[in-house]
C-alpha cells in the first residue's frame, strides 16, 4: 500500500505542474532538439528579395526612396511575380512625387501587392496600455492588400509562433504569410513555425539585382515575392530556435512554407497528456513488485527511448510535438522511488550483514581460541597476527610484550619441512617433544589467503596472509610405527620361514631322489629277481610314494618362491596348440585319465608371450583336477577364444563334481581342502589352483572359476591383449 500511495503522489504532483506549466520551457528545448534532427525542403514557391547589404552598398541610402520600390515592384509584376509582399514600413509621409510613384506602381500590379500592418502597445511593456494600430498611407491601401506581419517571442526570447490573423475592433487582419499561403484560421489564431524547414534553401535574391534587372525572370515567375531588409545592420534580427537569429522577412517566408506545407506544429493538449501519466504510474506500480531493481530501471530508460523516439517519430512525419516532459518526469521520479526503495532495503541488509559480521568474527575468534588443533595466522612477512592457547602450549611460546615472528614461534626443521615441500600440506615429527621425551608427530596445512584492508583509487586493496594449522596425531603416529614394526616382523618371519621351507625341501628331495632312483633300479631288476612276487607290488608303492612326496616338496617350493617374490618368469614366443598337445602327451598316460576322453577346441589367437614352463605347468595342474573330479567316462575340454578386448581366454572344463557357491571363492587359498575329512575320497595337497593363480597373475592375467556342485567346473587362464601375438586359426580334435 505504501508503493501505491507513493505512485498516487507522484501522479498527483506532475498532474498539478502540467496544468499548471511547470514543463512549457523543457518541452519547448524539446522541440526544438526535435526540429534540428529533422530537416524539410521548402516548396520554392516563395522568394526573398533581400533588402541585403550588396543593396545598401549600392543605393548608399536609407530608408530607399520609395520610387525605387515602384521600380521594383514594376519589375516583379513584368517577370510574372503571382503575388509581392512587403515587410517594409510605408507608412510615414516623404517625397510627394515618389509617393505618386508608388501607387502608381500598386495599380499597375493590379491587387498583387500586400502591404503590412504593425500591432503595438502605446506604452512598451505595459499590458494595460491601448494597442496602437501603424498602417500604410491611405492612398496605397486604395490598391494593395494588408496583412499582419506582428511576431511575438516566447518566454526565452525566441519567436516559435507566427500568427494567422489578429482581430482588431471586430475587423479580422489576416497575417502575411497566412495571406500568401491562402489559409486562414479565425479560431485558433497562432500556429508554431516550423523551422525543420531548411531556411538556406528558399530562393533568395538582391533587392538591387531586382532594381537593376541583374535577375532571371523564370526565377519570380508565378512565386510568391517577400521584399523586406536582411541586412544586420538594419536591425530587422529576431532570435528563433536552432537558428540563432534570423532576419524578420524570413521568418515570414518560413512560415509561409509551414503553412504551405501544412507542417504547423500542434502539441498535445492537457487533455492527452494526464491519460498518459496516469497510464505510465499505473505501469510503474504495477511492475515496481513484479521486477528486480535493475529490470525496473533498464525498462525505466527504455520507456524514456521510447517517449522520445515516438515524439520524434511524430515529429518527423505528422508535425505533431508529443510533450514529454510531464511522462518523463514522472519515470524519473518512479526510478527515483525504486532507488530509494532499494537504498532502504540495501541499508537494512548492510545493518543485517555488519552485525552478523560481527557475530562471525566472534565466533571465528570463539572458534580459534577453542579448537583442540595449534592455530596461527601470519602474513607473507612472517608477522604473526594470531596465536590460540593450543599453538602456544604446543611450541612454547610465552606471552611476549612485542609481536612475534613466525621462526620465534615454529621449530627452525619444521619451517625447513614446510619450505620443501609443497608447502601446503604435511606431517613432521618433533623428536623429543612429548612427554617423557616422545615424538610429537604434527600434521600441518597451510592455507593461502586474502584479506581486504582499505581502498585506493576506487580499487580494494588485499593484504596476503597465511593460516597455519597443526593438529598433533602422535597417537596415530605411534600406532603407525608399532603396525610398521609387526609388519617388518611378519616380513622377517615369512621370510625365514621361506627359507626354511626351501632349506627342508632340498634336504628332503636329496635323500627322495635317491630312493626314487634305487627303487626303480631294483624294480627293473637289473641285478637278478627279487624272488617273491610281494616285493615288485611293495617298490611300485615305494616309488609312487616318493614320486608324489616330490610333487608336493616342488610345489611348496614354487609356493615359497612366489611368497618370497624369487621366482621369475622367462618370457618366449609359444605355440599355444602345441603347448597344449604337449600337456595332453603327458596326462593320456596317466593311470587316472585312462578312461576320459579328451577334446580340444582352439579358436582363439595361437602366438603368445608367455613362460612355456609356467604355462605348461598351469595347464597340466588344470588337467590334474579335472580328472582328478571326473568320473571314468567323463569329457574333459580344452578351449581358446579370443575375447572383445583382445585378451585371450584359455580354459579347462570337466564333467566332475563341482563345487559350491561358498567354496569357490576360497579353492585357490594354499592348502584349501573342500573335504576336510579323514576319510576324503581325493587325495591332493590344495596347492595345485594355488600355483595356477600365482603364475596366471605373474604374467599379469587372471584365473576364473566357473561351477556347481554336480555341473562339474571350468577354469579359464585370462592374458591380457599385450601378449597376443598375432590371430591365429581354430585347430579343433578330439582325443581318447
Amino acid at each position: 500500500m505504501k508503493q501505491a500511495f507513493t505512485s498516487f503522489g507522484i501522479f498527483l504532483a506532475v498532474a498539478v505542474l502540467s496544468i499548471a506549466g511547470a514543463w512549457e520551457e523543457f518541452d519547448l528545448w524539446l522541440l526544438d532538439q526535435r526540429m534540428e534532427r529533422v530537416e524539410h525542403a521548402p516548396t520554392g514557391d516563395v522568394v526573398l528579395v533581400e533588402i541585403d547589404a550588396k543593396t545598401l552598398r549600392e543605393l548608399d541610402q536609407w530608408p530607399l526612396p520609395r520610387a525605387v520600390h515602384a521600380d521594383v515592384t514594376d519589375a516583379l509584376v513584368s517577370a510574372g511575380a503571382d503575388q509581392i509582399a512587403f515587410d517594409v514600413d510605408l507608412s510615414g509621409e516623404t517625397d510627394a512625387a515618389d509617393n505618386r510613384a508608388l501607387v502608381r506602381a500598386f495599380e499597375r500590379a493590379e491587387g498583387r501587392v500586400v502591404l503590412p500592418i504593425f500591432f503595438q502597445r502605446e506604452r512598451s511593456g505595459e499590458r494595460g496600455s491601448r494597442i496602437v494600430v501603424t498602417r500604410p498611407r491611405a492612398d496605397f491601401a486604395q490598391h494593395v492588400w494588408l496583412a499582419n506581419v506582428n511576431v511575438t517571442p516566447d518566454a526565452d526570447g525566441r519567436v516559435r509562433q507566427a500568427s494567422y490573423g489578429v482581430w482588431l475592433e471586430g475587423e479580422f487582419f489576416m497575417s502575411l504569410s497566412a495571406l500568401l499561403a491562402g489559409r486562414a484560421n479565425r479560431d485558433e489564431l497562432f500556429f508554431y513555425v516550423n523551422y525543420s524547414i531548411e531556411a538556406q534553401e528558399i530562393p533568395r535574391l538582391s533587392y538591387a539585382d531586382i532594381l537593376r534587372g541583374r535577375f532571371d525572370a523564370a526565377q519570380v515567375q508565378g512565386k510568391k515575392i517577400i521584399v523586406g531588409a536582411t541586412a544586420i545592420e538594419l536591425g530587422d534580427q529576431i532570435a528563433v530556435p536552432n537558428h540563432g537569429v534570423m532576419p524578420g522577412p524570413l521568418i515570414q517566408a518560413m512560415a509561409f512554407e509551414t503553412l504551405a506545407q501544412k507542417l504547423e506544429i500542434r502539441r498535445s493538449a492537457i487533455w492527452m497528456v494526464l491519460p498518459g501519466l496516469a497510464l505510465i504510474v499505473f505501469a510503474g506500480w504495477y511492475f515496481e513488485k513484479r521486477l528486480s531493481w535493475r529490470a525496473y530501471l533498464v525498462a525505466s530508460l527504455l520507456v524514456l527511448l521510447a517517449l522520445q523516439g515516438a515524439g520524434f517519430v511524430l515529429f518527423k512525419h505528422f508535425a505533431v510535438d508529443l510533450e514529454t516532459a510531464a511522462w518523463s518526469l514522472a519515470v524519473l521520479l518512479l526510478c527515483a522511488q525504486i532507488l530509494l526503495s532499494e537504498i532502504s532495503k540495501q541499508r537494512v541488509h548492510i545493518l543485517g550483514q555488519k552485525r552478523e559480521n560481527e557475530y562471525r568474527r566472534l565466533l571465528m575468534t570463539n572458534v580459534v581460541e577453542g579448537s583442540t588443533d595449534a592455530i596461527i595466522i601470519a602474513d607473507d612477512d612472517g608477522k604473526v597476527e594470531l596465536l590460540n592457547p593450543v599453538a602456544r602450549r604446543l611450541f612454547n611460546v610465552p606471552n611476549p610484550g612485542h609481536s612475534l615472528r613466525l621462526c620465534e614461534v615454529l621449530p627452525s626443521g619444521l619451517l625447513a619441512h614446510m619450505e620443501d615441500g609443497d608447502g601446503s600440506a604435511g606431517e613432521y615429527v618433533m623428536r623429543g617433544a612429548g612427554k617423557n621425551g616422545a615424538d610429537t608427530c604434527l600434521q600441518y596445512t597451510v592455507v593461502k589467503l586474502q584479506i581486504m584492508h582499505g581502498q585506493a583509487r576506487h580499487a580494494p586493496l588485499f593484504r596476503n596472509m597465511k593460516t597455519y594449522t597443526f593438529h598433533d596425531v602422535s597417537a596415530r603416529y605411534t600406532a603407525e610405527q608399532a603396525i610398521r614394526k609387526a609388519h617388518l616382523q611378519e616380513k622377517t618371519a615369512s621370510r625365514a620361514k621361506s627359507e626354511f621351507i626351501a632349506n627342508i625341501s632340498h634336504e628332503l628331495r636329496t635323500p627322495l631322489n635317491a630312493i626314487i632312483g634305487f627303487s626303480e633300479l631294483i624294480a627293473s631288476e637289473i641285478y637278478g629277481p627279487l624272488g617273491d612276487e610281494r616285493y615288485k607290488g611293495y617298490i611300485a608303492d615305494v616309488t609312487g610314494s616318493g614320486r608324489n612326496l616330490l610333487s608336493v616338496l616342488n610345489d611348496i617350493l614354487d609356493i615359497s618362491k612366489i611368497d618370497s617374490g624369487d621366482i621369475e618368469i622367462i618370457e618366449d614366443e609359444i605355440k599355444v596348440g602345441a603347448v597344449v598337445e604337449s600337456c595332453l602327451s603327458i596326462v593320456r598316460f596317466w593311470k587316472d585319465a585312462a578312461h576320459n576322453q579328451f577334446t580340444v577346441d582352439l579358436r582363439g589367437p595361437d602366438c603368445l608371450i608367455a613362460d612355456p614352463r609356467l604355462l605348461k605347468q598351469m595347464l597340466t595342474n588344470l588337467l590334474s583336477n579335472a580328472v582328478k573330479f571326473s568320473p571314468n567316462d567323463g569329457c574333459i575340454t580344452i578351449r581358446s577364444a579370443a575375447a572383445s578386448n583382445g585378451d585371450l581366454h584359455l580354459s579347462v572344463s570337466d564333467q566332475g563334481i563341482g563345487v559350491s557357491e561358498d567354496v569357490l571363492p576360497r579353492i585357490t587359498e594354499p592348502f584349501f581342502q573342500a573335504d576336510t575329512s579323514l576319510a576324503r575320497a581325493y587325495e591332493g595337497t590344495g596347492l595345485g589352483l594355488t600355483l595356477v593363480r600365482s603364475f596366471v597373475e605373474l604374467h599379469g592375467g587372471a584365473l576364473e572359476l566357473e561351477s556347481a556342485p554336480g555341473a562339474g567346473m571350468t577354469a579359464t587362464l585370462i592374458f591380457p591383449a599385450a601378449r597376443v601375438l598375432n590371430e591365429g586359426g581354430a585347430a579343433v580334435f578330439a582325443s581318447a
